[in-house]
């Protein structure tokens, strides 16, 4: 779907007015919570990786994206790449490791070299905020799932009972959006004896 079809679904469903410029904000929030709120196999098909240069002696880095967006963190430690993970900082440890503090990243130990690229920090896209000049584009959400973005917004702008079906029927599309997107398949086998 395109925005406009998502758009004009929600105006049709809507029980009150709302502006164009208040759907396509609400489905831009709705579309970022659920792409943050993605499986372990859709982040790793949608992961994109920015090399920052590592300083010696410079502990902290501006993030490339939300800290609810990073998958993975890689350093070159001592000339091989090293995945290091999360943990709150100023924690004692030999082994490094990564932490997260007002749009910054930081690395303990700090580097004791200079290494151009030596920081990989896999992360979800960052995608623009939709606009009613994109109307005619995609949502940049999964277009097989775009129902979910269109009952994300309608259980927010409901109320009572209404609010309660709309609920019902995003987290049932959820749950397919997510089940299909999760990597894992599963089979039954039915045996006779």
């Amino acid at each position: 779907m395109l925005l406009k079809d998502v758009v004009e679904e929600i105006a049709e469903k809507a029980p009150n007015y709302l502006s164009p410029a208040s759907i396509v904000r609400k489905v831009t929030q709705v579309r970022d919570r659920l792409i943050r709120q993605s499986g372990g196999a859709q982040q790793q098909a949608e992961t994109v990786c920015t090399g920052i240069d590592m300083k010696a002696g410079q502990a902290q880095y501006i993030l490339p994206c939300p800290p609810g967006n990073v998958v993975d963190v890689d350093i070159l430690w001592h000339g091989r790449w090293r995945r290091i993970p999360l943990r709150q900082f100023h924690q004692a440890s030999s082994k490094p490791y990564y932490y997260v503090q007002s749009g910054m990243i930081g690395l303990v130990p700090a580097p004791d070299r200079d290494e151009a690229g030596g920081i990989k920090i896999f992360h979800l896209p960052v995608l623009p905020p939709l606009t009613l000049g994109s109307f005619m584009e995609p949502t940049g959400f999964d277009p097989d799932y775009d129902m979910v973005l269109v009952y994300g917004v309608l259980r927010e702008i409901t109320t009572g009972k209404e609010a309660q079906e709309n609920d019902a029927k995003y987290q049932q599309l959820l749950s397919d959006y997510q089940t299909a997107n999760s990597g894992l398949e599963s089979y039954a086998v039915d045996e006779r004896w």
